[in-house]
């Protein structure tokens, strides 16, 4: 199994477009496909008193970087639904989303606290049992922020691989846009771990490979021509 894990991102779109309450949709698992996590949530939006309506999928709900450089939107539908098959968007308010899930516009982050812990460290207890057994074997694309992936349990038999950017010369600080375009790239092409050294985009390549453990590190330089 292939997934790849995705950032929620603290800057959302306010559009108004699904009228439906979340709670009258939060068992239906088209739309809320892990549905477990509801206990833990219902008791974050009342806490933080979050409006539960109008409704978004999360893939137009957020707005930074990485979502509007990925461009859900202009994809092919068959790109789409590699992406919302194996994308799982890591939230300090949901805990885990699917790509397509409806959510609420939310102002929560991980450093909030709650009964006297951050919310990281509340999803990290949470999360630890159901990411440990969602990744067994599989191979994972971990596009995360450093806070996000600290919620994730990665299971030693799984295949965990992560991307550096080098701009000219210089590690890239804020590489969301080049995380989009590589989730796009590997969708499009239905990437593996076999054909990693393929990846591409603007002037962009892989430079090198590297093992360590059960993590494969990409490598990636440019000369940041265009991002």
């Amino acid at each position: 199994m292939i997934f790849y894990l995705l950032p929620s991102e603290r800057q959302q779109s306010s559009m108004d477009l699904v009228k439906e309450d979340y709670f009258s949709i939060w068992e239906d698992k088209e739309k809320n496909r892990f549905s477990f996590l509801n206990p833990y949530r219902e008791k974050l939006i009342r806490a933080f008193k979050v409006k539960t309506n109008p409704l978004l999928p999360a893939w137009r709900r957020y707005k930074g970087k990485f979502w509007e450089s990925l461009e859900f939107w202009c994809l092919p539908s068959k790109i789409q639904l590699d992406i919302i098959d194996k994308g799982i968007i890591i939230s300090p308010l949901f805990g885990m989303l699917a790509v397509s899930d409806l959510i609420p516009k939310y102002i929560v982050e991980f450093s909030d606290s709650y009964e006297g812990r951050t919310l990281k460290s509340f999803w990290k207890e949470i999360l630890k049992e159901h990411t440990g057994k969602l990744l067994d074997r599989a191979l994972v694309f971990d596009f995360l922020t450093k806070e996000q992936r600290e919620t994730v349990n990665f299971p030693e038999n799984a295949k965990i691989v992560r991307f550096e950017y080098i701009r000219k010369g210089k590690r890239v600080v804020n590489p969301m846009p080049h995380r989009a375009y590589t989730v796009r790239y590997i969708a499009e092409r239905s990437l593996g771990e076999e054909g990693l050294e393929k990846i591409n985009f603007y002037d962009y390549k892989v430079k090198e490979i590297k093992n360590d453990g059960n993590v494969i590190s990409v490598i990636m330089e440019g000369e940041g021509k265009y991002i």
